[in-house]
């Protein structure tokens, strides 16, 4: 398959102001060199903890912020650095849906008039083209087109959830960037969002970046897992390879936090112990030193690792990879209670 959207060493750094004495401020490196491919159709799960930089690099994709280096190439275009009309006519490819489904849509319109938005901006249709096109979309997502003159505090979270769906439908893009679309909903109402979003890629041939903490909604439905950690991604495997034998000390600690569908085992819980460094800081070595129960002293002297294959099509970033691979192996397994 053809890659849709490649990233290639982007990086996104904010700064700070200086201080009342004059010395220069520093920068916080949210994103900090992350390369990854997307094909077309295919999903990308992106986890970490919170502020690992995961939803910085979804705004970046949508280019809701510009990098601050690095090349976002969609259809081996660099999108970088478009602006004006070229930016206008991306959107129309690249859509976002967003973690809260109640403060992302306008309070005081009707369903109805949100969803024409869009194509009011990018002048599709006329009125009555644009009402048939609402419908639609009302029906593609599961709601009654009937209900389209209510607003959105008539509707319940998951009803809202489907609606930002159908929003970021409009334009018929090709690559959706779902930044925790389900984590603020119920979870029964989760199986039912994250099965609507199986179904329209399915049937719309749709390409998603899904960002989530949650590794087990990830693992439902990511076909690849991608993990970061401060900035950078420090795993990257198919979601079979990933799930069944993580290499990387922090994935593994990640996995093991994650609960075990069924009363009768039990895994065995891998506690970080030190401090998560700043995003501010100019870490030396690799950036999970401080956290990591087998850091060694080329962790903490070398260059930061590069990716490394370990496997067909799964990187990982680690000096001491055998040796923490063997170690951990017996810490995340799973028991009969």
């Amino acid at each position: 398959m053809s890659s849709v959207l490649e990233l290639v060493d982007v990086t996104k750094h904010f700064p700070l102001g200086g201080s009342w004495l004059g010395r220069p401020g520093g920068v916080v490196r949210a994103v900090d060199g992350v390369s990854f491919e997307l094909a077309a159709g295919e999903t990308l799960g992106l986890v970490g903890e919170s502020g690992c930089g995961k939803s910085t690099l979804g705004r970046i994709v949508t280019r809701l912020l510009p990098p601050s280096d690095g090349a976002i190439l969609f259809d081996g275009h660099d999108i970088g650095k478009v602006n004006g009309r070229a930016l206008h006519d991306l959107r129309r490819d690249i859509q976002n849906v967003f973690q809260d489904p109640f403060s992302s849509l306008n309070p005081r319109m009707s369903i109805g008039s949100i969803l024409e938005e869009p194509l009011i901006i990018h002048r599709r249709g006329n009125a009555e083209a644009r009402r048939i096109r609402v419908r639609e979309l009302m029906e593609l997502v599961g709601l009654r087109p009937e209900t389209a003159h209510r607003k959105p505090h008539e509707f319940s979270g998951g009803q809202r959830q489907r609606i930002g769906i159908a929003r970021a439908l409009a334009l018929e893009p090709r690559l959706l960037v779902l930044d925790e679309p389900v984590s603020a909903l119920d979870v029964s109402i989760q199986a039912q969002i994250l099965n609507l979003l199986q179904d329209l890629q399915s049937k719309l041939g749709l390409t998603y970046l899904f960002i989530s903490h949650d590794l087990s909604v990830v693992q439902h439905v990511a076909a690849r897992v991608a993990v970061m950690y401060l900035g950078r991604i420090v795993e990257i495997a198919s979601n079979e390879a990933f799930y069944a034998k993580p290499h990387h000390p922090y994935s593994r600690a990640l996995l093991s936090a994650s609960p075990v569908p069924d009363p009768t085992v039990v895994r065995h819980r891998i506690i970080l112990q030190g401090e998560l460094p700043s995003p501010t800081e100019d870490i030396q070595g690799c950036r999970f030193q401080s956290r990591c129960a087998h850091a060694t002293d080329i962790c903490r002297r070398a260059p930061e690792p590069e990716l490394r294959a370990v496997a067909p099509d799964h990187f990982v970033r680690c000096h001491n990879l055998d040796q923490v691979f063997n170690e951990l192996g017996k810490n995340l397994s799973v028991e009969d209670r």
